[in-house]
């Protein structure tokens, strides 16, 4: 068990895209693993996630915007004396690439999927509660009962597509969380709230609190001010709110 737990909370589009496909790219790495034909199923439904998630027609454009934030935010390091330049140029470098071959590239992320007829009528049936029947799609009943190895090769040839997206996504996100100001705050009876200065590229606010604290936060936060609030985790109930004073830290991750 991990000694604290980390919320991340994105404060733009496009951070919180990246978000929700690094869950995703880590629930395919973890389904992978598993050759069965209901792993095969949600491997495809994963990948559905994913197309979905990257119909977004501005979605090149914005990333590669972010990419080029992230590097003018890297070179303010290029004169500090104990950087090591090359590791600098590499990763400007690395980013500016991954720019280039997202504005370059032809159609939206993921193209190539989406002429796929199978994965087409299949976006259509998983719209619905236990759809993808063998009654809806016979084609897909018949290609989850092929071998484990077909399907595993089919489905790490389809997921090669997201190659690039994936480096992009883990990079960004990588950058963005190192570029951190921690402060260790106290919520005075489970409640905390601060302004914040607009002038400030805020990218991601994380709550960081110790994994043994039985609290969870819920988090508000604009363009002038943030509030923290933490609950006494429930199941079934509605959580309440927590009224100890509770110690925590909040990570900034700022941009400039």
């Amino acid at each position: 068990m991990p000694d604290t737990i980390i919320y991340d909370h994105p404060l733009n589009e496009i951070i919180r895209v990246c978000l929700r496909l690094e869950q995703l790219f880590h629930q395919i790495d973890h389904q992978l693993s598993d050759t069965s034909i209901y792993g095969s199923r949600n491997l495809i439904q994963l990948i559905i996630n994913v197309l979905s998630l990257l119909d977004r027609p501005d979605l090149k454009a914005k990333l590669a915007k972010e990419m080029s934030l992230l590097v003018a935010n890297l070179q303010r390091y290029g004169n500090i004396p104990d950087i090591d330049a090359g590791k600098l140029n590499t990763l400007m470098q690395q980013l500016d690439d991954l720019s280039r071959n997202l504005i370059d590239s032809s159609g939206k992320i993921g193209q190539r999927l989406r002429d796929i007829e199978l994965l087409n009528t299949l976006r259509t049936h998983f719209a619905t509660p236990g759809g993808g029947c063998s009654f809806d799609v016979p084609l897909f009943h018949y290609w989850l009962q092929q071998p484990a190895e077909v399907r595993k090769n089919t489905i790490k040839e389809w997921l090669s597509d997201f190659a690039q997206i994936r480096t992009t996504i883990v990079l960004v996100l990588e950058l963005v969380r190192n570029s951190t100001k921690i402060e260790d705050k106290t919520a005075i009876h489970g409640f905390h709230q601060e302004l914040l200065d607009p002038q400030l590229n805020l990218r991601m606010i994380r709550i960081i609190i110790p994994a043994d604290l039985a609290a969870f936060p819920e988090i508000s936060i604009g363009r002038h001010f943030l509030s923290v609030r933490f609950f006494i985790p429930q199941i079934i109930t509605r959580p309440a709110q927590f009224m100890e004073n509770l110690n925590f830290k909040i990570a900034y991750c700022i941009v400039n």
